[in-house]
C-alpha cells in the first residue's frame, strides 16, 4: 500500500508502447543501445577563481532530473580545496523540468575546482506523461531558435512539401540537419540555429537548427542538453531535440547522428531549454562555460564574483561512464527501487547533504547477481 501511494503521489509515468527507432546517418559514432535499463555514472567539474581575493561566488550547475523515467541513486558535490566549499543545495526551477545545484565557493589564490558526482538509472523505453498544452511555449522564435528567420522558414516548406504527416515530415528535417555539410566560405558565429544554416556546426547549432524548423512548420520543438551514455571518458555535453509528437507526448529525436527517436537508455538529460533560458542564449564566458547560443542553465555558469579558470580548457570537465546493463525482465523491480532511493537523494540534495553509492557495494551488487541490484537501492540511505 505504501508503494502504491509513492506511485500515486509522485505521478510515476507510464511507458510508450513503441520500439526505438533508429537510422544513424553516422553509426560509427552510436552504440546500439541495450534491451534492459542501464546505469552510468558522470562527473562534472568547473575550475574557478575569485574576482577578488577571499570572496565567495555561486556556481551553478544544471542538475539530472527525474524526466521520462530517469532516476537519480547516487548524487554527491565536491570540491578541491575540501575548505573552499562553503556549502550547496539543490533547487528545482520553476519551470518544473529543471533543477540546478548552487555551491558557494571562496577559492584561494590558487583557485579552486568544484563540481558533483551521479550515478543515473535510465530505462530502456521512453516514458510518457500527461501534460496538457505543455508544448505552447515551444512553437515560437527566440534568441537560439530563430524559427521567424527567412532562410529557416523556407526551408521548412520546402521539407514539409507534399506531405501532411508530421512524423515523416520530422524525419525529413532530422536527416537534412545531419547530412548538412558546411560550404567553403562558411563560418560559425556562434551556437544558434542560423548559424548552423550553411553546414557543419556542433550538436547544439543542429539541435536548435532542427528546433527552429519544425516550429516555423508549427511542430513544438525544444532542445534537450544531454550526456550520452554510450561514450567513456571525458566529453562534452551534447545536445538533441524533442518535438510534440501526434500521440500528444514528446519524442526525442537525434539531428547530429541522423537517429529518430533515439533510445531512451542513451542519453542523461541534464536540462531542457525554455523561452527564458532561450532568450538569455547571448552570455558567454567568463560568466558561463558556454558560447554564444546556448541556453541558460543548461551549462555551468558562475557569479559575478567568479570567473571561470582559464584551466578549463585543459582539464577533463565532463566525465561519464557506462556501468551496467540489467536484464530487461529486471526493469520493474530496478527501476522502482531507484525511483524510492531518488526521492531520499533529492530530499537529501535540497537540505546540501551527499547521498553516494558505495563503489565497492555497487560493484559487487550488479557482479553477483544483475537482477538484485534493487536490493542494494532499496537497503541503502
Amino acid at each position: 500500500m505504501v508503494l502504491l501511494a509513492l506511485l500515486s503521489i509522485f505521478q510515476v509515468p507510464q511507458t510508450i508502447d513503441r520500439e526505438p527507432k533508429e537510422e544513424p546517418v553516422y553509426p560509427q559514432f552510436y552504440h546500439r543501445p541495450t534491451h534492459g535499463p542501464t546505469l552510468s555514472e558522470f562527473i562534472m567539474r568547473l575550475p574557478v577563481n575569485s574576482r577578488r581575493p577571499g570572496v565567495a561566488g555561486i556556481v551553478t550547475f544544471p542538475a539530472p532530473s527525474n524526466y521520462s523515467g530517469q532516476t537519480l541513486v547516487s548524487f554527491a558535490v565536491f570540491c578541491q580545496p575540501a575548505n573552499a566549499l562553503k556549502g550547496w543545495a539543490w533547487r528545482d526551477r520553476k519551470d518544473g523540468l529543471n533543477s540546478v545545484i548552487e555551491a558557494q565557493v571562496a577559492p584561494d589564490a590558487n583557485g579552486a575546482v568544484v563540481g558533483y558526482s551521479a550515478k543515473v538509472l535510465l530505462p530502456s523505453e521512453p516514458v510518457l506523461r500527461t501534460m496538457v498544452r505543455q508544448f505552447k511555449p515551444w512553437l515560437g522564435s527566440t534568441l537560439c531558435v530563430q524559427a521567424s528567420d527567412p532562410k529557416v522558414k523556407s526551408l521548412a516548406i520546402h521539407l514539409k512539401e507534399g506531405n501532411s504527416d508530421t512524423d515523416e515530415f520530422v524525419h525529413r528535417t532530422v536527416m537534412w540537419v545531419a547530412k548538412n555539410k558546411p560550404s567553403l566560405d562558411s563560418s560559425l558565429n556562434g551556437w544558434d540555429a542560423t548559424s548552423g544554416l550553411s553546414g557543419g556546426g556542433n550538436s547544439l547549432n543542429r539541435a536548435n537548427l532542427c528546433a527552429a524548423i519544425l516550429r516555423a512548420a508549427g511542430v513544438a520543438a525544444r532542445t534537450v542538453a544531454y550526456l550520452p551514455t554510450w561514450v567513456r571518458g571525458a566529453f562534452a555535453e551534447q545536445w538533441l531535440t524533442e518535438y510534440w509528437s501526434d500521440n500528444g507526448s514528446w519524442s526525442m529525436i537525434e539531428p547530429t547522428l541522423g537517429v529518430v527517436h533515439p533510445a531512451r537508455n542513451t542519453a542523461i538529460v541534464l536540462a531542457i531549454a525554455g523561452k527564458e533560458d532561450e532568450d538569455q542564449a547571448s552570455d558567454s564566458l567568463p560568466t558561463r562555460a558556454a558560447n554564444t547560443g546556448t541556453p541558460l542553465l543548461s551549462t555551468p555558469q558562475v557569479s559575478s564574483e567568479l570567473e571561470v579558470s582559464s584551466s578549463s580548457m585543459n582539464l577533463k570537465t565532463t566525465e561519464i561512464y557506462f556501468l551496467k546493463s540489467f536484464p530487461k525482465q529486471s526493469e520493474p523491480r530496478v527501476m522502482s527501487s531507484g525511483f524510492r532511493r531518488s526521492l531520499r537523494v533529492r530530499a537529501a540534495a535540497r537540505l546540501g547533504r551527499n547521498s553516494e553509492l558505495d563503489e565497492q557495494a555497487t560493484l559487487n551488487a550488479i557482479s553477483k547477481n544483475p537482477g538484485e541490484f534493487w536490493r542494494l537501492l532499496d537497503q541503502t540511505r
